[in-house]
């Protein structure tokens, strides 16, 4: 590509972030200059992605794909991002074009539907994945079973899932998270805070 033409496309797909209706400009693309309006920086410290490598990773609720580019620079084999936003990910699959990535796909599901899970696994190709980000998504106020997601990711999830909690500080405790933890009959490595004091990050292991 031209280095005109790539100014080009990153100059309209920046103006299409800014007009996406769920969470719009909410993440950073420092190979692109494109910036963000959460500082991810925390999240990140947490998020290993050295595990990520030679595995299948599924990033539930993926948005831009920041974290699906970031596991696919680890040396991840295969990403497969998820998101219910038909604009997000158009745009997710610009900024992979642009980084001239070629082990991500990116998919439109809608979380609420009732055969979600069918057409997830239908993604996975007999594949099941080792890896699984389910990064500030469990709370989402639209999210109308999240039990039902959270439970098929972990029964469809080899290895770890990497696991983000929200930020209101009267709901989204540590206790909050251990206990639904418990519910599922998971053991979670509790690894800090990844904004000051809330959005709590744990590791699951399966």
């Amino acid at each position: 590509m031209l280095e005109k033409e790539k100014k080009q496309r990153l100059r309209q797909l920046r103006r299409k972030i800014r007009r996406l209706k769920w969470f719009p400009a909410y993440q950073n693309f420092s190979e692109l200059g494109i910036k963000g309006r959460r500082n991810d920086e925390q999240r990140y410290r947490y998020l290993d992605f050295s595990h990520c490598k030679d595995k299948i990773v599924v990033d539930y609720g993926c948005n831009l794909g920041q974290a699906s580019v970031k596991a696919t620079q680890a040396g991840a084999r295969k990403v497969i991002g998820i998101d219910s936003q038909a604009d997000t990910i158009q745009s997710a699959l610009e900024i992979r074009d642009l980084l001239g990535i070629s082990t991500i796909n990116y998919h439109v599901v809608d979380f609420n539907e009732k055969d979600f899970n069918k057409k997830i696994k239908q993604l996975f190709q007999d594949e099941i994945p080792e890896i699984s980000f389910f990064l500030s998504v469990y709370r989402t106020k639209e999210l109308k079973d999240r039990d039902g997601l959270f439970r098929f990711i972990i029964q469809n999830t080899k290895e770890i899932i990497f696991f983000e909690g929200h930020s209101e500080r009267s709901i989204d405790t540590f206790e909050y998270y251990t206990d639904l933890f418990l519910k599922f009959n998971l053991n979670a490595d509790f690894l800090g805070y990844s904004q000051k004091d809330t959005r709590p990050f744990f590791l699951i292991r399966l």
